[in-house]
């Protein structure tokens, strides 16, 4: 009995000794488990920040953008406006020129038919005249529609 009693003693310390380590290491584990759940949450947390700290940036960057397009587009339209006034101008004035130059070569028509009696003088005076003032309105015409064109990048020579 007595060693019977003695064994079972012994069983009984080492149960408890074998129950306390596995208290022990329950609570490791649910301090583990804690510990772990706790990091997760704070990752969790900072990557949140992160994600609403790039999705504002990324926001301002498409309203930037945004209000770049739109700043583009009506400057855009404004040049191809100027452009198109600036065509438009000029093909007034070329229509304006060339009812000149018609209205010009009807006198001329008419000089040479009177002059059959062979004054030439008369003809080459009147043409004198008109080349003077081709030259004094058409240059600076000329002028200001090349630098109008110019201005748009386009080389008055190949239109």
């Amino acid at each position: 009995w007595r060693d019977m009693t003695w064994q079972t003693k012994a069983d009984n310390e080492v149960l408890k000794r074998r129950l306390w380590d596995l208290e022990k290491a329950l609570e490791q584990a649910w301090e583990d488990k804690r510990d772990i759940r706790e990091e997760m949450t704070r990752q969790y947390q900072e990557l949140q920040k992160q994600t609403a700290a790039h999705s504002q940036r990324l926001e301002a960057k498409v309203k930037s953008l945004q209000e770049q397009l739109a700043t583009r587009l009506q400057e855009s339209q404004q040049t191809q406006e100027t452009a198109t006034q600036a065509l438009a101008e000029r093909d007034r004035t070329i229509a304006q020129l060339q009812g000149r130059l018609d209205a010009m070569e009807r006198e001329y028509e008419k000089i040479l038919q009177m002059s059959g009696d062979g004054s030439l003088d008369l003809v080459l005076a009147k043409m004198a005249e008109a080349s003077q003032c081709w030259k004094e309105v058409g240059m600076p015409i000329a002028m200001e529609h090349k630098e109008h064109l110019q201005e748009f990048g386009l080389k008055p020579l190949e239109i």
